[in-house]
């Protein structure tokens, strides 16, 4: 089999051919090469299948159409005389695509084209490959609301046991009607008894035939449908709901398969992808997008495919914005994060992290400071339930009998989950009910840009996991952490905020510069050692890092234990020191976690064997900083302190740069466009520091072994509302030795409100005065005590100095054993629960402490009270 070499180039410059093979030339933002297999053209020549150099498992199948940009239009005539290509389809007046005869004449003119003058993009529209976002979850025994934890979950008795969307918070003042979803996934079955009434009438369409039929186009397009039904399965009766029961739902096939590659999963080519994205763009208000790219490599949309977003952006909805969601992916195990794919990266997207039952960010869910939001989506263990294809098809092929008959037998299942397993879950998961809850704020204010609907779910979300490692209060007091963004959205308060809303103000966009080359110190990394008569080569160890709480900062310079290999609880109290630790036995987790509970400050284990240290496994959710060293200076360290004492700190040498912004925003969102020459991209970790304190990981040590792609712009939810005056610090760190490079160059892209802010707290002059009389008030002070801080008050249009809302109980029946007394509830205040027969003579009945943005007390509807009555105290 003959395997032929083609290159990509940026812009300018040459990549020399391998010796005796043909080297095909194109042009794209960043460099890429192919190898393609001469045997393995499709029987019409139309598609010839092709293996990127730097993700050799990830087949492309390259078409026989030419991807065109110029950057003059009046070159366009001279560029394409005497070549046997013809423009197809005029996309601007500097962007055309070109039909060739086959896709070897495609090849061999985007190579010519690519070379001439002015010529900026040219290449041939290609297919590209696609995994799904999800993994294993569980069968089901009875298809009922109750099992849907992930939108209610409670005990039998009403009293909550996890995270979950408080999805029936919003329904009294939503239902998502007058709002179209589209799924763009695998089709799903539009004759589905829980899917067919809000499938009726809506905009499907096949991308891949250019059918306006979104139905599953064989047995194994299956996943479609799962996604469809958590986001709007109709409410009737049948067995489950979505999360927008009243929304209609479109079904745009986009992923197919190809029985060349094994069955393997692929998008529709770049040309179908533009155009899915701007379908139909003020018909469909929300796109589902539970799909991403498989491997570790950096990746994102092509030419065509950005163009098609950023029309569906700019003018769907009649101008309002289309609202993308995606799903923030499931590589976690593997090293990968949001940030490493411009799909999910956009700022302009919705990106949703999946956690566990419990509001953990679940094993597999991508990490990255791009996520906004996060939504159950499943783990080990746990369950996921939602809509499976019909008959013998679907994710269940081996239990389809239900006992209750007023159920469909086929319809709807638990999965358990398993990771490697086929089955439902995951961020795929997790994106459709995020999907859902926007339908039903665009239903309760039609008039929401993307960016008041981002926003929204930013003021409406909250966090359950607190000893997440990754959680930090930025610098205008908003809970965010790197694993699941802004927390899950509580759909009532998301629901209540939009009807109320005001459209925030055009965005403004600055961006600074940094051409200034800096060289990126190898195995930055270190553990330093100091103490009397300690040997030389334990001065500086070159340690990599867990996947945990990094020392960013250096720690504190304290006092090394020797611990042994901490498989049990450690007795010595480790309180103010460091422990030193053997690898073997058990876990690096459950080794890290003993020390801290032990009072460790940072752990250093070190290798039981001379095979080279690698990032610890496992370890993204210990609760102190932990490192891994070689053998030999562990053991030399380990036998140095058996007879000495001897102090170590835990830090990096990074190359650092800082930006000095002088507008002042009220920040959005942060990007950083990086330009590197390092020859392993995954050897880096690239950290961004606000004025305010906030750090946001950018990218973190991982398995990616490419050079880093010329340049790449990595974006941060975690400074909204923060103020954007002051010093900005970009820190890069080589983690892993051997491979040195250097940053050359850096741009800080900033978008936000701009405002008067003399003080640089995030709060407009006129704002403040106009409250308080003075600037004396932050961002993060809340003076009425209701939970609203002054960044979140300014936001609303609220009033700092009143409660948002009175004191007044909502009594509703949770089920028909028991009644929900809810009532707004604020952080600083704890609410006795009164009761009883006679107003006049109430008894306590409990207390509650107070919880933003609700609190509730859960009653028995057996209960003869006829009054309640709830007394705020302020806490201590």
């Amino acid at each position: 089999m003959k395997l032929w070499v083609l290159s990509v180039l940026v812009l300018t410059g040459t990549i020399q051919a391998a010796p005796q093979q043909p080297s095909f030339h194109f042009r794209e933002p960043n460099p890429a090469r192919y190898r393609f297999e001469e045997g393995a053209i499709a029987a019409n020549r139309q598609w010839i299948i092709a293996v990127p150099e730097n993700s050799p498992t990830n087949h492309v199948q390259i078409g026989a159409r030419i991807v065109l940009q110029i950057d003059n239009p009046a070159k366009l005539t001279g560029v394409l005389a005497k070549r046997p290509v013809s423009i197809a389809r005029r996309i601007s007046d500097n962007v055309v695509i070109l039909q060739a005869p086959d896709a070897l004449t495609a090849m061999q003119q985007a190579d010519q084209i690519s070379r001439l003058p002015g010529v900026t993009t040219c290449h041939p529209v290609m297919r590209r490959p696609a995994t799904f976002d999800a993994v294993y979850a569980a069968l089901p025994t009875d298809p009922y609301f109750k099992f849907q934890y992930y939108f209610e979950n409670r005990t039998i008795d009403g009293n909550r046991i996890g995270a979950d969307l408080n999805i029936r918070g919003a329904w009294p003042h939503a239902r998502g009607a007058g709002v179209t979803i589209a799924i763009a996934d695998t089709g799903f079955e539009l004759d589905h008894p829980e899917l067919i009434a809000n499938a009726f009438n809506s905009p499907h369409f096949n991308f891949e035939t250019g059918e306006a039929n979104g139905a599953p186009p064989n047995n194994a397009a299956i996943h479609g449908t799962a996604v469809a039904g958590l986001a709007a399965a109709a409410n009737n009766g049948v067995g489950l709901v979505g999360a927008a029961p009243d929304a209609k739902l479109a079904s745009w096939v986009m992923i197919g398969t190809n029985q060349a590659l094994q069955s393997r999963l692929f998008l529709v080519d770049d040309e179908s992808l533009m155009d899915m994205f701007q379908y139909q763009s003020n018909a469909v208000h929300v796109q589902n997008h539970s799909w991403g790219h498989p491997g570790s490599h950096l990746d994102g949309p092509a030419l065509l495919p950005r163009i098609g977003i950023s029309n569906a952006i700019a003018f769907g909805r009649d101008g309002l914005g289309t609202v993308m969601v995606r799903s923030g992916g499931n590589g976690r195990l593997s090293g990968n994060n949001a940030n490493d794919n411009s799909y999910r990266s956009d700022p302009r997207v919705v990106a949703v992290a999946a956690t566990a039952y419990n509001g953990r960010a679940a094993s597999y869910s991508n990490p990255g400071a791009c996520l906004l939001v996060a939504a159950i989506g499943a783990e080990l263990g746990q369950d996921m339930f939602t809509t499976d294809r019909q008959g013998t098809n679907g994710y269940n092929t081996s239990f389809r009998t239900l006992a209750d008959s007023n159920y469909w037998d086929y319809a709807f299942w638990f999965f358990s989950t398993g990771l490697g397993t086929a089955g439902f879950g995951g961020t795929s998961a997790a994106a459709p009910q995020i999907s859902g809850l926007v339908a039903l704020l665009l239903s309760a204010n039609p008039n929401l840009t993307y960016r008041d609907v981002q926003q929204i779910l930013v003021h409406s979300s909250q966090h359950f996991d607190f000893a997440d490692p990754g959680l930090s209060t930025n610098g205008a007091g908003f809970l965010v952490s790197h694993n699941v963004g802004f927390g899950l959205p509580d759909a009532g308060e998301a629901v209540r905020l939009a009807m109320n809303w005001q459209n925030r103000p055009a965005l403004t966009t600055v961006s600074y510069l940094n051409t200034n080359p800096a060289a990126i110190p190898d195995a930055g990394l270190r553990v330093h050692v100091t103490g009397d008569n300690l040997p030389a080569n334990l001065n500086l160890i070159v340690a990599s890092p867990s996947r945990g709480i990094h020392p960013d900062s250096p720690t504190q310079v304290l006092p090394v234990v020797d611990v042994g290999l901490a498989t049990t609880t450690i007795s010595l109290n480790l309180t103010n020191k460091a422990a030193l630790i053997q690898r073997g036995i058990n876990d690096f987790d459950k080794k890290i976690i003993n020390a801290a509970q032990a009072g460790a400050a940072f752990a250093i284990i070190y290798n039981n064997s001379t095979n080279p240290i690698f990032t610890m496994g496992n370890t993204d959710f210990v609760p102190i900083p932990a490192v891994f060293i070689p053998q030999i200076e562990g053991e030399a360290l380990r036998d140095f302190i058996a007879t000495n004492s001897a102090e170590t700190k835990l830090e990096l040498t990074s190359a650092i740069s800082t930006f000095q912004v002088t507008n002042t925003l009220v920040c959005e969102h942060i990007g950083l466009r990086v330009k590197s020459d390092h020859p392993w991209r995954g050897d880096l970790r690239i950290t961004l520091t606000s004025p305010n304190g906030t750090r946001s990981v950018l990218q973190q040590l991982n398995t990616d072994t490419n050079a880093f792609p010329g340049s790449w712009t990595f974006f941060s939810t975690h400074h909204f509302y923060e103020s954007t005056a002051g010093a900005w610090t970009v820190a890069v760190t080589d983690e892993f030795p051997e491979g040195a490079g250097s940053i050359e160059e850096l741009e800080l892209i900033i978008s936000g409100i701009p405002i008067t802010d003399s003080d640089a707290d995030g709060l407009d002059d006129s704002w403040e005065m106009t409250q308080f009389g003075s600037l004396a008030f932050g961002p993060t002070d809340d003076p009425d005590k209701d939970g609203y801080n002054n960044a979140r008050e300014q936001i609303l249009g609220t009033n700092p100095l009143q409660p948002n809302a009175p004191l007044q109980i909502d009594l509703s029946r949770l089920n028909s054993s028991y009644f929900r007394a809810s009532w707004p509830g604020s952080p600083h205040f704890d609410y006795e629960i009164w009761s009883g027969t006679d107003v006049g003579s109430l008894n306590l009945v409990t207390n509650v402490s107070g919880r933003f943005p609700e609190s509730e007390c859960i009653l028995s509807a057996t209960n003869a009270t006829q009054f309640l009555r709830i007394v705020a105290r302020p806490k201590p």
